[in-house]
This record gives structure tokens, sequence and C-alpha cells, in this order.
């Protein structure tokens, strides 16, 4: 037994080890960031990284090149987000979304300079994928729309070589590739069929802004907006499920004031609107009994293609005309300034729905322009010329007024006026055009519809702008092909109007190494390739589709711009 010194002196050891092999005590916790001490906007940006990042892995296992970011923000319903990307000649371009739960469709497009959807995943799906590979242009512009939902959208692209082109596109489930659905009838089985024969039928080149499908009950009316740029038309296709027999489509102004109803296409509903000024609509969807679906396509036309569309879409015009004296006297003004001789007054009347007002005049030998002036509250009026022996020289149709280019050998003639949508006063005025090319001169019924097509460019315009028309035999069985060049930085526009004797005209505009843009109408047809920094080599061909038929075709070189979503 120790002594109590000793077991005293032993303890202390043993409580001096202890303290020795104890956790040191814990560091003081980090400073937190400083205190904000005044409002101010920080540079930081979204990191897309976290969102992409693992489809980049995915792609790049399969074979892909490194990510690069094309862009990341918050977005709704109806916000794009894009840039321009380059792409080298031999490579492959795969872009794709990613986004947060609460965006729950994104629609992805790859456009052309020319403003030519080039690819397109049109899915109902959050994670959108295109895949484009040789040929292509130098570069496109990649942009995700949101369909559905709020939150952030991130958009990624990465180079896929040509020996990788399958095994990424099947590893991401990325479309684009030729022969490839859109992905549009993921949505709707049967919805592109239809909306393809329904274009087909109306004419011009569209391309599809809004497909959405909405729930129907007879209790109360559905309504989605939508826009009419300037110049433009938007083409509405609603088709209903099984379940609704009936349904009425309307379209109203944002005082709910209707403008036009639905025509019926089997038990689709459809409207072609236009617009010379952007105007916002409304379309109110509601069936009479049960409830019930319905997918309702919107449709968006290049510009100036009012007069490319087919009479039998029965197009409705928006712009509202203004009191007659005004319209009159803003209509001399803008045609004095461009060179225009003071006009006759040829008639002044009331034009009547359903009731074809005529009138007699005499037309000077050479061109003249005839202007039917609509005066509040007519709107949409149709206007047909016919010479002496009861041939047709032109035939239109306008919401604010109408314009006929009357080339020929002059004299007596007949004017054919009648209100389509609502009634009112209207003034007839004849202009003489200082200008009278011989090709049109001989071809009047090409020669009105080439004019009124280069004239929908908005600036007044005389018979000086065809001048440079050459004339191009048309058959369906023959395919005519035209070689064009178009300077960097420039667009060139082709125009082919069909003169008597034929029907249906398909204009095809193709860049060397792409499939081309394709443009079907009755009667005149008109569409442009553009060139980026380099020069572009391309052709334009046409093909009547019934009859046999001269056509008058410009080719005109104008500033690029870009005709994008």
């Amino acid at each position: 037994m120790l002594p109590r010194r000793a077991a005293s002196a032993l303890l202390l050891a043993l409580a001096a080890l202890t303290a020795c092999g104890a956790a040191p005590s814990p560091p003081p916790a980090p400073a937190g960031p400083p205190p904000v001490t005044s409002l101010h906007v920080l540079p930081d940006r979204l990191d897309a990284r976290p969102w992409l990042a693992p489809q980049a892995a995915v792609a790049s296992a399969a074979g892909a090149g490194p990510l690069q970011i094309l862009g990341a923000d918050v977005a709704s319903e109806g916000d794009r987000l894009g840039a321009f990307v380059a792409i080298p000649e031999d490579e492959c371009l795969l872009a794709y979304t990613r986004a947060s739960p609460t965006i729950v469709d994104v629609d992805l497009f790859a456009y052309d300079d020319d403003g030519s959807a080039f690819a397109t995943d049109e899915s109902p799906e959050v994670e959108a994928a295109v895949l484009v590979c040789p040929p292509h242009p130098r570069r496109l512009y990649v942009v995700a729309r949101v369909m559905a939902g709020a939150g952030v959208l991130a958009i990624g692209v990465q180079s896929v070589p040509r020996s990788a082109e399958a095994a990424v596109a099947k590893a991401v489930g990325a479309r684009g590739r030729p022969g490839e659905d859109s992905g549009k009838l993921d949505a709707w089985p049967g919805l592109e069929g239809r909306i393809r024969a329904h274009r087909l039928g109306i004419g011009a080149r569209w391309e599809d802004v809004r497909r959405v499908v909405v729930p129907l009950s007879p209790r109360a009316a559905t309504r989605i907006s939508a826009t009419i740029e300037a110049n433009r038309c938007i083409d509405v296709l609603a088709t209903p499920s099984e379940e609704i027999a009936s349904f009425d489509l309307l379209a109203e102004d944002t005082s709910a004031r209707i403008l036009a109803r639905g025509r019926e296409q089997g038990r689709d509903r459809s409207l072609v609107l236009c617009s010379a000024t952007a105007v916002s609509i409304s379309l109110s969807v509601r069936p009479r009994a049960s409830q019930g679906l319905a997918a309702i396509t919107i449709g968006r036309s290049s510009n100036f293609a009012a007069k490319e569309i087919s009479a039998s879409a029965r197009i409705i015009s928006v712009t509202q005309p203004a009191e007659l004296d005004a319209a009159r006297r803003a209509l001399d003004a803008e045609l004095g300034s461009k060179g225009y001789a003071a006009p006759k007054s040829v008639a002044t009347g009331t034009a009547r729905v359903g009731s074809r007002t005529s009138i007699s005049l005499d037309l000077p030998a050479g061109c003249a322009r005839l202007d039917v002036i609509s005066g509040r509250p007519l709107a949409d009026v149709a206007a047909t010329l016919w010479d002496d022996r009861g041939a047709m020289i032109a035939d239109t149709r306008g919401g604010a007024g109408a314009t006929i280019f009357a080339c020929g050998k002059g004299g007596a003639a007949r004017l054919d006026l009648e209100a389509l949508e609502s009634p009112g006063p209207f003034a007839v005025e004849v202009r003489r055009d200082h200008t009278a090319p011989p090709l049109l001169v001989a071809h009047p019924i090409a020669a009105a519809r080439l004019l009124e097509r280069l004239g929908a460019g908005g600036d007044p315009i005389d018979a000086s702008a065809a001048a440079s028309a050459t004339l191009v035999q048309l058959d369906p069985a023959q395919l005519k092909t035209f070689p064009l060049t178009v300077a960097a930085s420039t667009c060139v526009e082709v125009i082919a109007a069909l003169d008597g004797g034929g029907t249906g005209v398909d204009l095809r505009l193709v860049a060397l190494g792409t499939d081309g843009t394709m443009t079907r109408s009755p009667e005149v047809a008109g569409d442009r390739l553009c060139a980026g920094t380099t020069p572009v080599q391309g052709a334009y061909e046409l093909r009547l589709g019934a009859g046999k038929a001269d056509a008058l075709v410009v080719t005109r070189v104008i500033a690029a711009e870009h005709d994008r979503p």
C-alpha cells in the first residue's frame, strides 16, 4: 500500500496525463459576410453549370466536346433566351435546355440568318435538345421559349464530331436531324398533319408561335392572348377533343368587341387575321354543350404575306379605317411625295355587305393606280377590275381600302366593290403612272399581282419597281431553276406572280448545301435569301400547280433583316 503522500503524487501525475490527451478547444467561429451598409447592384449572374453539367457529362461520354454556356436567366411563359452560335463546317452543334422544376415545357429552335427554322424541338417536355449536322450555315441563332411555367432556364451547347453524331443524339434524345419529327405530335396525335393540310390550303409560309392545349367548359369561355405584328398575319386553328361536339372560336379586341368568328373546317375552327400595325387581341373558345379540351395553334406569317394568302381563307383585317376625308388627305400627301400626279376622282358612294356596287371608268393607256379608300365604319372591302370584254384585270381586297395596279392598253373598264364585314362610305381615285414597262403592259394580270405584292412592303411604289421583271413560262410538269448570288450582309428577295391560265405557284429558295424554304400561294409568292458575313451561292425554283401560265419574276437586293421569333 502506497504511503498517502505517494498516492497523492500519483493521482496528480495521472491527472496531468489525462489533461495532455484531451481534445483541444474548438477555434473561434469564422466571421460571417460583412453586413450590407447600402443598396447596390451586384455584378453576379445566374450560374448555369449546376443545371447543365449532368446533361453535358452524358453528351461528353458519348463523344461531344466540352460544355459552353449559351445563357441562363429567370423566365416565364412566352419569354425567350437565345444567342448566335458559330459552327465549324465539318462539326455538329448540340444545343439543349435545362430548367428549374417550376418550368414544365420548353421549346428549342435553331434559326438561319433569314429567319427560317433549321432545327426544332417542340415536344411537350421541359428538356429540349436539337442536333444540327453538316451541311449547315456557319452560324445559327439558338433560342429557347418557355411554353408553360416560370423559373430558371439555362441553355448549353457542345460541339459534336460527325463520328459521334448518332451516339450523342441517342444519349441525349436530340431532335433536328433530317427526317425526324419536331415533337409536336407527342402533345396531340394527328395534329401535325391537320395543320400542314390546313396551311397548304390557305397558302403563304407560316411559323408556329404558340401551341397550347386548353380545357373547355360551356359555363365560361376560355381565353388566350395573341399579338399580330405590323404588316403580318396570324393563322389560328382550334382542334377539339372527341368530347366536344361543337364550339365557337372568336377573336376579340382589348375592349371585348368581337372582330371575327372562326370558320368551320370539319370539326375544327380557323381564323386568319392581318394588321398593318401591331395589335393585341384575345381568342375566345367556348363549347356549346359538353366539356373537353382543345388544341390551339397560332402561326405567324412572314412580312407582307397577306397578298400570298388564298382568297378562300377569308382574311380578317384588324386595321381600323379612318374618316373618309381624313383618309383621302393622308393618301394624297403620301403619294404626292412619291411623284404621283394629282388624282382623278372617279366615284364616291356607300359599299354594302352582300351587295355589289359597279362603277364605270376609263383607264389610261400604260399603267395606272386605282385606290379604293374606305371611310369608317367600312371594313374589309373587295374590289375587282374588268376590261370592256369582261376579262378580269385585277382582283384584290383590303381592310382600310384596296389598291389596284392596272397596266394595259387602257379604255373602258368596270370596277366592282363589295363590303365583306361592315358597310360604309368609299371613294375611288385614279392616278396615272409616269412609267409603263412593256412587259407589264403585255401581261396585265401578272403585273397587277406583282405590283400589289411589291407595294405591300409599306412604302408606295409605281410601275418602275417592276421594270426589271423577267417572264418565265410555267407548267406543272417542269421545274424551273435559276441561280442566285447573295452578297455579304444583304438579302435577295424573289417575287413571282402568275398571269391568267394557271393556279398555284411554288417558290423554293435554296442556299448551297441546305434544304431551303418553300412558299406556296395561289397567285403570287415571295421569299428572301440572306447572307451573313460571307456571300451565299444559291438558287430559286418555280413550279406551277395546275394549268399553264406565264409568270413575271422580280429579284431585288434588300438590306439584311433577321426575322426571328
